[in-house]
């Protein structure tokens, strides 16, 4: 989590802060019911978008940062640019995983998540991001179930993500996951 947070201070300076700007938003894994989880996954199965998921490789850094400039510039979230060294050293983590999807042969949008809390049974989406022709068509949801699948493969009790409050797109997209505000001072982040 240090890295996460070394990473987040130089790119988002400011925003490690209790920031009023921010929602902290959390779902307890046992509130996900298989009716839930199913239905997800019928919406996915049948949406427009058939993607492909991967975890990020080194080789993947320059795609990462071409995915965040474009999703992060289709937001109102203040910008700055990710770097090579940073990203690096986030993939070579062994807590912190990028997820890529790939849509029609492109790679068209990420997820980076990590773990944390006593015995890592926390999951946070630290950041995602959709390239702005993509947006709003269900690949938020893939990378989110994506997301979901690999924490639950590893156990986790509570997910975790923070958005920021003007980016209204984002925090319908959360709420209707079913994640609930919450008030505390364990800092993680969410970035769209």
């Amino acid at each position: 989590m240090h890295r996460i947070k070394k990473f987040f201070s130089r790119t988002f300076s400011g925003l490690l802060e209790r920031d009023p700007n921010f929602l902290q938003m959390r779902l307890y894994v046992k509130s996900i019911t298989p009716e839930f989880e199913k239905s997800l996954k019928e919406k996915i199965e049948h949406s427009i978008l058939q993607a492909d998921v991967r975890k990020a490789s080194e080789e993947d850094i320059n795609v990462l940062i071409k995915l965040h400039d474009l999703a992060w510039h289709s937001t109102p979230m203040p910008y700055r640019p990710l770097k090579k060294d940073s990203i690096f050293n986030l993939l070579n983590d062994p807590t912190i995983v990028f997820l890529i999807a790939k849509v029609k042969g492109e790679d068209s949008g990420f997820a980076l998540i990590y773990f944390t809390g006593e015995e890592k049974r926390i999951g946070v989406i630290a950041g995602m991001g959709i390239i702005p022709d993509l947006q709003r068509k269900g690949l938020g949801t893939i990378l989110g179930m994506a997301s979901w699948d690999y924490f639950k493969k590893n156990g986790v009790a509570e997910l975790r993500c923070k958005v920021y409050k003007e980016n209204k797109i984002s925090y319908e997209f959360i709420k209707g996951l079913h994640f609930e505000e919450y008030d505390s001072d364990f800092v993680q982040w969410k970035i769209f």
